[in-house]
């Protein structure tokens, strides 16, 4: 967890960032079906970052003009004592966050207006609804939380974001720790795949080793031998022979900082001469890109060099015909790695994702249209302290490789009937996808690998799978 002395110099460096005062909101408790019963609380990743364990329904004004703080709580009743138990009042809690003054929530709209004193107030919008509709009555703003364009004012997306995307060295040791967990987590599965366990069974693995580490998952666990299938959140199938387990997890910890991992390996725990042949080239893309880290390179530079090394391999393996740099000119390697090589990673699994492209691709800079590329979150140039994901894949998605629109485009290029070999794979069920994937810190002179200590050398995850 944050120290408060780091919190505060937080909150100081981004009221040195701003001109006009900002209104931060964590969120409230999320219904899941009647009010009563809500899904677990998770805050809001800009006021998370300012505040350590926030409370459900707090706000946070920050007046540059003063230098001043007011955060903005619930006010304590009897009846909630009783039903959640009791909690610090108001003068242990501005002692506790290290604040110049708390105020009741509950009068939220008066207390800010009357702060401005006629200035102008910004605000982030929250995926809490009703959060983002106080905030908009509280400062006259109209920001929105699903459109990127309208979610906050630019000036407050470049200050928040100039803090967030580099890590301080206390960050980056949460995300040490939550590395750790991770690990124990992907490891966990694959003792304990076998032919015949369920992808339900592997999951709950998963999930029940962040809890004991008192973590949460940090999105919600794809766990597959539909790897093709990129975000798959069904658990209905049970491990075959031929199978390849594409697991994409990370746990988060209680202060909102993630993993996001992925590793594949075979159900029967030794890979097939072609399956083997194509985690290798993965492997061997993930590991040209990560060499390729250092402060000042393009990120958009790493998802080409991962993609050359998987394209050249896919001419190896007679999936693609034709000189690597014309096929990724032309896009045809998409037809195999149909996304971009990785992202910004922090509080966020997709750090600051909510504000679209805007601190992803700095100006002048915009994405790529083509097919493929057109999925690449980051195109910035990185700096020491930068956290990001370096995840390549291959995959065999039957509704690409069987699109009429792509054979005419690429023709030749594609050895579609090899492809077609890959579909009809164990017993017809298809080959699947293999992706691995992990967290890395750009340092003052190359990479640092926080998730380094989870098996991908394909006799290393051989040696672990059935091995509980």
């Amino acid at each position: 967890m944050p120290t408060t002395a780091h919190l505060r110099q937080r909150r100081s460096q981004f009221l040195e960032r701003i001109t006009e005062p900002v209104l931060l909101m964590a969120g409230g408790e999320v219904p899941r079906n009647y009010p009563a019963n809500v899904s677990p609380y998770r805050a809001d990743s800009n006021f998370l970052f300012f505040f350590a364990d926030p409370e459900p329904g707090s706000a946070a004004l920050f007046d540059p003009r003063d230098r001043s703080v007011t955060l903005f709580l619930r006010e304590r009743t009897a009846e909630d004592a009783l039903w959640h138990g009791a909690v610090p009042d108001f003068a242990t809690m501005q002692h506790q966050h290290g604040v110049e003054h708390v105020e009741p929530v509950e009068q939220l709209v008066a207390s800010v207006q009357r702060r401005a004193g006629g200035a102008a107030v910004r605000t982030i919008a929250v995926a809490d609804p009703q959060a983002t509709a106080l905030a908009n009555q509280a400062t006259g703003a109209q920001v929105a939380f699903l459109d990127s364009g309208k979610v906050a004012d630019p000036a407050v997306i470049q200050a928040i974001g100039g803090l967030r995307v580099v890590k301080h060295s206390e960050e980056l040791e949460e995300m040490r720790r939550t590395a750790v967990v991770t690990a124990e987590a992907h490891h966990a599965a694959m003792a304990h795949t076998r032919v015949g366990v369920t992808e339900q069974e592997l999951c709950g693995i998963v999930t029940g080793v962040f809890a004991r580490h008192g973590c949460v998952p940090a999105y919600n666990n794809i766990l597959s031998v539909r790897g093709e299938v990129l975000h798959n959140h069904h658990y209905t199938n049970t491990l075959r022979d031929g199978d390849i387990v594409l697991l994409d997890a990370g746990a988060e910890n209680g202060s909102g900082f993630c993993s996001d991992v992925t590793r594949s390996w075979p159900a029967s725990g030794a890979f097939t001469a072609e399956a083997g042949a194509i985690y290798d080239v993965v492997l061997a893309a993930e590991k040209g890109a990560i060499a390729a880290v250092r402060p000042g390179v393009r990120y958009r530079d790493l998802h080409l060099r991962a993609a050359r090394i998987l394209a050249e391999g896919l001419v190896d393996l007679g999936l693609l015909h034709g000189d690597p740099d014309g096929l990724i000119e032309s896009g045809a390697h998409a037809v195999f790695f149909p996304h971009g090589v990785g992202h910004l990673i922090g509080i966020d699994v997709h750090d600051m994702e909510t504000f679209g492209d805007a601190i992803a691709y700095p100006a002048g800079r915009t994405r790529s249209t083509q097919f493929g590329t057109a999925y690449l979150r980051l195109d910035m140039d990185l700096l020491p302290g930068m956290t990001f994901t370096i995840e390549p894949g291959i995959y065999f998605v039957p509704a690409i490789l069987g699109n009429s629109a792509f054979r005419e485009q690429f023709g030749d290029q594609v050895g579609w009937g090899r492809a077609e070999q890959f579909l009809a794979a164990n017993g017809g069920r298809g080959f699947g996808g293999i992706r691995i994937e992990d967290d890395v810190a750009c340092t003052a002179d190359g990479a640092e690998v926080l998730t380094a200590s989870i098996a991908k050398e394909r006799a290393e995850v051989e040696a672990l799978v059935g091995s509980a």
